[in-house]
């Protein structure tokens, strides 16, 4: 069975990373295409067809987030956003930062670049490959000025519980800065209900957008807090009247009063135009009706690769599950199951040591089977 090329996909391969990278969707494929085309080969003259892309991707995402249109920004990536909370707070010496083990480092670096400020990192132990919410409790006091937690863990899996940590930082006033890249269009995330003040995601993992895009949320009363946030020329109200003739060049604008004044001046067009289809096409299917079939499928992995005596990252209670599913041999290491399912044409990744299985809506049923049936014909 081993080498032989597989039918899940458009190269005959199985995949099931998307943690890892996710699919760019066709309708993505095809709007970048027509950008390349159609538009960009001509300049000024045609250029005005892509703009409305990027208003078309906020109101997404702000329909997703279950947010206002004005909170959503867009950026190249998560570090980038998280960066922006980072560098533009007003630290103090002596504030906190709560922080978790085992993390992303997109999500630790820019947090421990604060200490040269007196800013000093408390962390959440990881155990059993996820977080106790009675730890996070106990990191939490009255010097914590922010958390920075991610939704769901790249590695292990683990999903936190975003609520329950809201509860814990809004009693000493704390704030809350979540990176959502393993979580945002897989999992439900409304910050109507779950008070986050940041969120940090790039589109190229389960939004299945292009690389080079991403999502940055800053709740509105919040916005003023980030003092030392990059603007660009066209973060100021009313920048474009500069092209409406003399008399309209100023230096003296307001800064805009929405979170999109951090994006800057000319952005990736092209890029956007895919991600506005990626992000249409994934409200059309339904994050609920997403989120369900990840779940389904996920589940029947913990399942059969625990059938097969594999070690998984989390316990099977369900507790913290997400759509990435984890787990080792109990005498072959990670990279070792990992080059055989590869060279089987199954696409997965180990990060930290562990197997990690992603499976999308898009997934098929036959591309799980495929990825058990080769677990099954070595011993773990």
């Amino acid at each position: 069975m081993s080498g032989r090329r597989r039918q899940g996909g458009p190269t005959g391969d199985v995949y099931l990373d998307y943690a890892g990278l996710g699919r760019l969707r066709p309708a993505a494929v095809a709007a970048m295409r027509t950008a390349l085309d159609e538009v960009l080969p001509y300049g000024s003259a045609e250029v005005g067809r892509l703009f409305g892309a990027r208003n078309a991707a906020r109101q997404s995402v702000a329909r997703l987030l279950g947010c206002t249109p004005e909170e959503v920004a867009f950026v190249p990536n998560t570090s980038t956003a998280i960066h922006l909370v980072a560098d533009g707070l007003d630290w103090r010496p002596g504030d906190q930062v709560v922080l978790f083990d085992r993390d992303f480092p997109a999500n630790v670096r820019p947090w421990l670049r604060l200490r040269r400020y007196g800013v000093e990192p408390v962390w959440v132990p990881m155990r059993d490959g996820g977080y106790r919410i009675e730890d996070v409790a106990a990191a939490v006091g009255p010097a914590t000025r922010l958390v920075a937690v991610s939704h769901v863990n790249f590695a292990t899996g683990f999903r936190s519980d975003l609520d329950r940590i809201c509860e814990l930082a809004a009693e000493v006033g704390a704030l809350v800065c979540v990176d959502a890249v393993q979580s945002f269009g897989a999992l439900p995330l409304s910050v109507a209900g779950t008070p986050v003040d940041f969120l940090a995601a790039g589109a190229h993992k389960w939004l299945c957008g292009p690389p080079g895009t991403g999502v940055f949320y800053c709740r509105a009363d919040r916005l003023e807090l980030l003092r030392s946030t990059p603007t660009g020329w066209f973060g100021y109200q009313g920048a474009a009247e500069v092209s409406k003739g003399p008399g309209h060049l100023r230096y003296d604008l307001p800064e805009r009063a929405a979170t999109a004044r951090v994006e800057g001046g000319m952005y990736d067009l092209v890029g956007m135009a895919g991600l506005a289809a990626a992000l249409a096409e994934l409200e059309e299917t339904g994050i609920t009706a997403v989120a369900e079939r990840v779940r389904t499928l996920a589940d029947r992995l913990r399942t059969g690769i625990a059938g097969l005596g594999y070690e998984p990252a989390l316990p099977p209670d369900g507790t913290g599950h997400s759509g990435v599913v984890s787990f080792t041999g109990r005498r072959t290491e990670g990279v070792d199951i990992v080059r055989r399912l590869t060279s089987a044409g199954i696409h997965v990744s180990v990060p930290d040591g562990w197997v990690r299985v992603s499976p999308h809506f898009w997934t098929s049923d036959e591309e799980v089977s495929e990825i058990l049936s080769e677990l099954a014909v070595h011993k773990p």
